[in-house]
C-alpha cells in the first residue's frame, strides 16, 4: 500500500535534507510517496530535493501547504510530517498497522526533541490532561485519504489546524498513539529557552480550548524567526 508523506515547508534549507532521509530509509517509491509543499522559502530549500521527491508551491499556512500536498498525493494513507522532524525507522509498518483497525480514525507518534538537554526532553511531555485526546503536528499526525476527505482536510486557519485536525478525527473515530518516537528539532525551545517556549506553548492551548481565542490572535503572538524571516 503506497503511503503519502507530506512536507510543508517554508526555510527548511537546515534540516529538509535529514527529513526527507528519514522518511525514505528502506521504502522504495511504490511504498513511501514523499511530496514537499514549499509556503515561499527564500533559502533554496527546493533546490535541495532529491529527484524521487515531488515538490510543488503553495500559498503559504501550514494548512494550506498539507492540503496541497494531499491533494497531490496518491497514496491510499497520508502522514503529514514537519520539515524539521524525523521519522523513526519502521514507521510505516507502525502506521499501516494502527490503521488496520477500521475503528481508527487517525493518530500520531510520540515525540523526542533533538539537540536538547533533559530539561527540554521534560518539558515537552507536559502535556494537559483535558487535551488528552488532542494530538499535534509535532507528532507527525496520519490519516486514511478517505478519511481526511470525509472531515474536509485541514481547516485553513493560520495556526491551530492540527488541533482542529484531531477534534475532527476523534469525532470521526478513534485516534491512537503509536509507541515510536519522532525527533522534532528543539530549535523553538533553544530560541526562546525552554520554560519561556513552554510557557507560550500552554498558554496558547489553553486560551485557544478555553477561552475563545481565536487561531488568528494565537498565531500573532507564536510566530517563529524563520516565518518573521519570511515575512
Amino acid at each position: 500500500m503506497l503511503v503519502s508523506v507530506v512536507i510543508p515547508t517554508l526555510n527548511e534549507a537546515e534540516s529538509i535534507r535529514r527529513t526527507l532521509a528519514a522518511a525514505r530509509d528502506g521504502y522504495r517509491a511504490e511504498q513511501v510517496e514523499l511530496i514537499v509543499s514549499d509556503g515561499g522559502s527564500q533559502d533554496g530549500t527546493l533546490g535541495l530535493l532529491p529527484a524521487d521527491v515531488a515538490a510543488l508551491r503553495s500559498p503559504r499556512g501550514r494548512a494550506r501547504q498539507m492540503n496541497a500536498g494531499a491533494s497531490a498525493a496518491k497514496g491510499h494513507v497520508l502522514v503529514f510530517c514537519h520539515g524539521d522532524t524525523l521519522l523513526p525507522q519502521g514507521w510505516r509498518e507502525a502506521v499501516l498497522d494502527a490503521l488496520s483497525d477500521p475503528s481508527v480514525s487517525g493518530g500520531a507518534f510520540q515525540v523526542k526533541l533533538e539537540p536538547a538537554a533533559g530539561i527540554l526532553h521534560w518539558t515537552n511531555r507536559l502535556r494537559l490532561p483535558a487535551a488528552w485526546q488532542i494530538t499535534m503536528g509535532d507528532q507527525v499526525q496520519f490519516v486514511r485519504r478517505t478519511v481526511f476527505g470525509e472531515i474536509g482536510g485541514f481547516p485553513d486557519i493560520p495556526l491551530m489546524e492540527d488541533i482542529e485536525m484531531s477534534r475532527a478525527l476523534h469525532r470521526h473515530g478513534r485516534l491512537v498513539r503509536v509507541p515510536l518516537r519522532v525527533t522534532t528539532s528543539s530549535r523553538r525551545f533553544l530560541e526562546r529557552g525552554p520554560w519561556r517556549q513552554w510557557w507560550l506553548s500552554a498558554r496558547c492551548l489553553v486560551r485557544y480550548l478555553w477561552f475563545g481565542a481565536t487561531p488568528q490572535e494565537i498565531a500573532a503572538v507564536y510566530r517563529s524567526s524563520r516565518e518573521e524571516a519570511a515575512s
